[in-house]
C-alpha cells in the first residue's frame, strides 16, 4: 500500500466509509484498517467549493426630472 498524503481520500469497500487524511503522520507503511480489510486510497480529494460571491449587478439608471414648481402665492396688498 502506498502512503497516504495529506488530502488523499481512504476508502473502506466493505461499509462505504471514507477517511480524508488532514495531516501525514510519517509511521511505517502501515494502511488504515476499517471492516478488518485494508482502505483504498482514492487519490487526492476535490478541492472544497467556496461560496458563490453575488457580484453587484449594474444598477439601473434612474432619471432626475427637475422638481415642479409650486406656483408662487400671490401676496396680498
Amino acid at each position: 500500500m502506498s502512503r497516504a498524503k495529506k488530502g488523499d481520500i481512504l476508502y473502506c469497500e466493505v461499509c462505504g466509509l471514507e477517511v480524508i487524511v488532514e495531516e501525514e503522520c510519517g509511521c511505517a507503511n502501515v494502511g488504515v484498517i476499517c471492516c478488518e480489510e485494508p482502505m483504498i486510497n482514492k487519490g487526492p480529494a476535490p478541492p472544497k467549493k467556496k461560496p458563490a460571491v453575488k457580484k453587484n449587478a449594474p444598477k439601473k439608471s434612474v432619471k432626475k426630472t427637475a422638481a415642479k414648481k409650486k406656483p408662487a402665492k400671490k401676496k396680498k396688498r
